[in-house]
């Protein structure tokens, strides 16, 4: 407001061009006319900010359709906006019912809707606690650790398997693809150096958390059932 005043009294003073005033103070010579017809017209109120909204809304629900669907919602509390909106249609003939949402609006504007905490899951997850290694080979952690591109712009996936008790890195195999052949392979030339762990800890990320006959998460029992490695402890 102040600077709005000044520029007036500025360009009262007849010492300054429209052009000059209004690059000072950063507007546009529209807004500048603009400013000083209002002040002509209605003096220092005609350069208070006035609100943008639209004097008029084509596209407003009227008040009689209002009426009608607050009516029918107190006839039938238990229905909803799309039942109301077949309603206006059906009973009361209206061609172009307000939509779904506008029924909505008007019903939640009138306070006859409350709305509803959404629900949480279904399914609560129970998440067990993680076993605490104890001694070598009891838990293995195994990951991928993230593909990038080589230099001759072939894929590398590097997999890891690490002792979680020693922390010692027991495989960093280099992979083309996380397929379940190849590893699977890495994995019998790591059972048959250090035996078969108890646990093995891995992702949700493929291969580890398939649950097809290839899936890795059957591995260990089949080299127990077939007696292929020993499993021992270091």
């Amino acid at each position: 407001m102040d600077e709005k005043l000044r520029f007036i009294s500025l360009h009262g003073t007849d010492r300054f061009g429209m052009a000059e005033l209004c690059r000072e103070f950063g507007i546009s010579r529209k807004t500048g006319h603009k400013w000083v017809a209002r002040h002509a017209a209605e003096g220092v109120n005609g350069l208070k900010d006035r609100s943008r909204a639209p004097k008029s809304a084509s596209h407003r629900t009227s008040d009689e359709i209002s009426r009608l669907i607050c009516s029918e919602k107190r006839k039938h509390k238990t229905w909803g906006p799309k039942k109301i909106q077949e309603l206006l249609v059906v009973k009361h003939g209206i061609e172009s019912p307000p939509a779904v949402s506008t029924v909505g609006e008007v019903l939640k504007r009138n306070g006859m809707v409350t709305e509803r905490k959404r629900r949480g899951a279904v399914f609560k997850v129970e998440r067990g606690t993680l076993t605490a290694p104890e001694h070598a080979n009891h838990v293995l952690g195994v990951d991928f650790k993230g593909w990038f591109t080589l230099g001759d712009r072939s894929r590398c996936d590097p997999l890891t398997v690490t002792d979680l008790h020693s922390r010692m890195v027991l495989k960093l195999a280099v992979m083309e693809e996380t397929r379940t052949l190849w590893v699977k392979a890495e994995f019998r030339a790591l059972f048959r150096c250090y035996g078969l762990p108890e646990i093995i800890r891995v992702d949700n990320g493929a291969p580890f958390a398939s649950n097809g006959p290839g899936g890795l998460s059957r591995l260990s029992v089949w080299w127990i059932s077939k007696g292929s490695v020993p499993f021992f402890k270091h």
